[in-house]
């Protein structure tokens, strides 16, 4: 059985550092990058069967890089999880969620719990797809996936309140 290639995805060396340790311990194979922008460029190359992200990070933020993950094909079924000591309020979570991620986890999080939640994450994506994608189609429901000018604009709107409250 192939090991799992975590993408972590943090500005921070010391935030990359302690999840490495981590998920490397639990035998995760774990690849790395400093800001959403990378983190897009390295998942087109060779696509990771989970990432982790931070959400506060230069060049292109967690929100942003969730947002064009869920719209490229080869990665918008790859579960995404968010890591984020920053973003932690309930409606940060309720807006990640929208973007179509999987997770949504205030830093720190217990080593235990945190593992417990990556392992359900990845043994539900091998799952024959019943219930797969529903994150997405909820959010698609919601109007903040997809391509339209409406959608986009709902979706512009909640990123800048979003951001405005930090």
């Amino acid at each position: 059985m192939k090991t799992n290639r975590i993408l972590i995805v943090d500005d921070s060396e010391e935030n990359r550092y302690l999840l490495r340790a981590l998920l490397q311990g639990h035998g995760y194979d774990v690849e790395e990058a400093c800001h959403g922008a990378e983190a897009l460029a390295l998942a087109r190359k060779n696509p990771p069967d989970l990432i982790i992200a931070d959400i506060l990070m230069p060049v292109m933020d967690g929100f942003a890089l969730c947002r064009e993950w869920k719209r490229d094909e080869r990665l918008k079924t790859i579960p995404f999880f968010f890591y984020t000591a920053t973003y932690t309020d309930g409606r940060d979570r309720d807006f990640a969620l929208s973007l179509g991620a999987e997770r949504f986890i205030v830093k720190p999080e217990e080593p235990e719990a945190f593992m417990a939640a990556v392992l359900e994450t990845l043994q539900q994506t091998r799952l024959p797809s019943t219930d797969a994608g529903s994150t997405t189609a909820d959010a698609q429901s919601q109007g903040l996936t997809g391509e339209s000018p409406i959608e986009e604009s709902v979706y512009l709107k909640q990123y800048n309140e979003t951001l405005i409250r930090k």
